[in-house]
């Protein structure tokens, strides 16, 4: 029906006198450009990028702008120069060029559609809509990579043209033109992984054997300054980003970063960050890529593969390296010392059910019930139904609380007022003495992810990995912060070289500890982040003039770098280690569509996808606000935590869920269930009977999402139960949804064919003359309805029989 809409607001003949307000115009969600960008968006996607793909576009900003570098403006538009000189001229050259592609698409002329001067793109998207849908000749897919995915080839010198006809041909007879599409690139999307090349060059920065001793403690390094962002992309890679690691031209191993950067060893020039090693190089690859940047011979250190040069990658680097393809990576365990691990296997235990899921339905279908009773069977691995039943039902709450209790589940409600800062990190206030400090605090969803992720990558470790040099550091530091925190007077007595005493506090957020003779006299900050930079070669260390890269306040470096180091003696050599098992942790949001959704979640409308957790094909991380990116990593959402939300689908005075939300959840309708009720009649009256007539008259007169939920009749023992719930609970809840229309609510209660003394809700006779007086010039008379005070069986029976 979309596309049927477009092709009539846009109809092929129309296209060569189309206006330029008609193709672009800033703001109108129904121009030409809007129609091909966002609302055909679900047939393929071209969004983003700049908007001088579509050759010229309306602009928002007015203000005077200087063409140049092949880009042309006026006070309304952009445009490509090569176009015109105004945008008259260059719109007229652009719609004879998309009226030509529209109808080369229409008459299957590929060639023509390859060899207009347009974006691909674009181009390809045009050409897809105006397309014979009977006899179609172009997939939902607009550029290269995928097509070449689906092929199975490497060759990214074939045209668009040549890949779409490679591809259609493979489309089945009575295969619609969009299930197609999504079958292409469901192979793709198992392909499409970010993978970077890393190179620990021959250029002599490193000492003879220095690359193979990082080899042995998994770290991987980078010169600070390294040009062309690779060291902004080298901090700012996901944890779990994939890599492969060369020594120049040889490529050595496949690994995956496996922690946050961190200064180095190495220098104060050089910067780190720990690995997983996945494979270890076992074949030739000397013509891998050329000299591409991507490639082993490129001039580059720190270089992602392009998406484009995917294909490229895995045929000529990957396979032959490592004798896997790319669908094979996200499957690859780490080796650990002893060897295990390596080509694909089961990494995680199979998931219960979908990552994140809605229960909607009317009020009092039980939503809140089931979420409770989900929550558990996620954690236990059981059935949902086995928990929610009426005899389980006690002990499986019980258990959700002490779940909830432990740290395993977070219970939320939204609502109006309920902000991202509330539910991922915000900053809070708080007090100390007469003081009011601000710190910044994570929200239960961080919570949780953190719990989470620790619990996750607890997992995955290899049995028999002991704590590497760093995590000693780590060990003993926080340790250190702990003896503060348990002081009495909140500090640490430490001693300087020359033998006079201070006193260590904690710093802010843990960042470092501070030094001084007296809480009050001269401060002294010693950062955690430059200890740790001193911590490998505290050995070396017998005085604070031998410290040559700390510039400062060596003497308090010192004392804390020698402090820490007895407190790792005191620790012990550090135990090996063994995988935890996997745990899955659950966040129940109850009413999830009263709160403002894109703003509560933010960026997690991305992250929460599974293709999106730590640990996926297509892992995304994101630097949080308020949170020091180099003392914190990036944030990711764990594989093992979900989302179980509800939402009341009768409440119109909020908005549905958010469009990119919705899509990343899983819907259950949960409807009224008239089984759960008691069978036996309350004094004559049936309550299944009752509350399924009462339900078809509302689905009739109103929608099936206003009905009622058993719910609302669950517990009911006497009349008197009933009575109260009918007066107090259903009748209200009647004139909310029909705004007093009575002679609704007498329809569903079937008073309009009963005697009146049988009648809930009565019609009373009103003489408009006795009551404002003869004169009084009211129109015709009106119905008053009043509600009977108190029921019977007879009455409450009748609404079915």
């Amino acid at each position: 029906m979309l596309w049927n809409s477009f092709l009539a607001k846009f109809p092929l003949a129309s296209l060569s006198s189309l206006t330029l307000s008609e193709y672009t115009q800033a703001g109108d969600p129904d121009s030409f450009t809007s129609w091909i960008e966002s609302r055909l968006d679900g047939m393929g996607s071209i969004w983003g990028g700049s908007a001088f793909k579509f050759g010229i576009y309306s602009r928002k900003d007015k203000s005077d702008k200087a063409g140049g570098e092949g880009n042309s403006y006026s006070e309304g538009y952009g445009w490509y120069s090569k176009y015109g000189v105004d945008e008259e001229a260059a719109f007229g050259q652009i719609r004879s060029l998309v009226a030509g592609v529209a109808a080369a698409a229409a008459r299957g002329d590929l060639a023509t559609i390859e060899a207009a001067d347009l974006g691909q793109a674009f181009k390809w998207k045009i050409a897809f809509h105006y397309q014979d849908r009977q006899n179609p000749r172009i997939v939902a897919i607009f550029t290269t990579a995928p097509l070449l995915a689906f092929l199975g080839s490497s060759d990214t010198s074939q045209s668009m043209a040549d890949l779409q006809a490679a591809v259609m041909a493979q489309k089945g007879t009575d295969e619609e033109v969009l299930d197609f599409g999504v079958r292409v690139w469901k192979v793709w999307s198992e392909k499409a992984i970010k993978v970077f090349k890393l190179s620990h060059g021959n250029d002599g920065s490193f000492a003879p054997g220095e690359r193979e001793m990082l080899a042995e403690q998994r770290i991987a390094v980078l010169h600070r300054d390294t040009g062309a962002g690779q060291a902004k992309k080298f901090r700012e890679a996901a944890e779990g980003s994939v890599f492969y690691l060369c020594y120049g031209n040889d490529v050595r191993a496949l690994a995956r970063l496996a922690g946050p950067v961190r200064p180095s060893a190495k220098g104060e020039e050089w910067i780190e960050r720990p690995y997983e090693l996945l494979l270890q190089c076992q074949g030739n690859t000397a013509d891998a890529g050329a000299r591409k940047k991507w490639a082993p011979g490129g001039d580059s250190t720190f270089w992602q593969v392009p998406p484009g040069q995917l294909m490229p990658f895995e045929e000529t680097l990957l396979k032959p390296c490592f004798g896997i393809k790319l669908e094979d990576i996200p499957d690859l365990q780490p080796i650990g010392p002893g060897g295990t691990g390596g080509h694909p296997g089961k990494v995680e235990q199979e998931m219960q059910g979908p990552l994140n899921r809605i229960l909607y339905g009317p009020p009092g279908t039980g939503k809140t019930y089931r979420a409770v009773a989900e929550a558990v069977a996620i954690i236990e691995e059981r059935a949902v139904d086995e928990l929610k039943a009426v005899d389980a039902y006690p002990g499986t709450k019980k258990r959700f609380d002490e779940y909830r209790a432990g740290g395993q589940v977070e219970f939320v409600s939204f609502h109006p007022s309920y902000t991202y800062q509330d539910f991922v990190v915000g900053i809070r206030p708080s007090t100390e003495g007469t003081n009011v400090v601000y710190s910044v605090e994570p929200g239960p969803l961080k919570r949780l992810a953190d719990a989470a992720e620790e619990n996750w990558r607890a997992s995955r470790l290899t049995a028999g990995n002991a704590l590497t040099d760093m995590q000693r550091f780590d060990r003993a530091f926080d340790r250190l912060l702990k003896d503060i925190s348990n002081a009495s007077e909140q500090f640490v007595e430490m001693t300087l070289h020359g033998g006079r005493k201070t006193q260590a506090r904690a710093g802010k957020q843990g960042k470092g500890v501070i030094l001084s003779k007296t809480e009050e006299s001269l401060r002294y900050n010693v950062a955690r982040q430059r200890l740790a930079a001193l911590w490998p070669q505290r050995e070396k260390f017998k005085a604070p003039g031998d410290m040559e890269t700390c510039t400062y306040n060596q003497s308090f470096f010192f004392a804390v770098l020698k402090h820490l180091e007895a407190l790792d003696g005191k620790l012990g050599a550090p135990e090996e280690r063994s995988p935890e098992p996997l745990r899955n942790f659950v966040l129940v949001i109850d009413e999830i569509n009263r709160g403002n959704i894109a703003k509560i979640f933010g960026e997690l409308i991305t992250l929460i996808e599974d293709d999106k957790r730590l640990g996926a094909a297509n892992e995304l991380s994101c630097c949080l606000p308020y949170v020091d990116p180099e003392e914190e990593p990036a944030f990711g959402l764990p594989p093992n935590l979900y989302i179980v939300g509800t939402m009341n689908t009768a409440d119109r005075s909020i908005a549905l869920l958010d469009t990119a939300l919705r899509r990343r959840f899983v819907f259950e309708e949960l409807m009224p269930d008239f089984s759960v009720l008691p069978s036996a009649a309350v004094d004559g009256v049936e309550l299944p009977r009752l509350l399924d007539t009462l339900n078809r008259r509302i689905a009739y007169l109103f929608d099936r999402d206003h009905t009622l939920g058993h719910a609302y009749f669950m517990g009911i023992r006497t009349f008197a139960d009933l009575e109260h719930c009918l007066l107090r609970k259903v009748i209200p809840l009647l004139q909310e949804y029909f705004f007093e229309d009575w002679s609704k609510i007498r329809l569903i209660l079937g008073d309009t064919h009963k005697r009146k003394e049988a009648q809930i809700v009565r019609v009373l006779d009103v003489d408009a003359a006795n009551l404002f007086g003869d004169g009084a010039e009211v129109g015709d008379g009106r119905s008053i309805f009043e509600v009977a005070p108190k029921l019977t069986p007879g009455m409450v029976k009748a609404i079915y029989e």
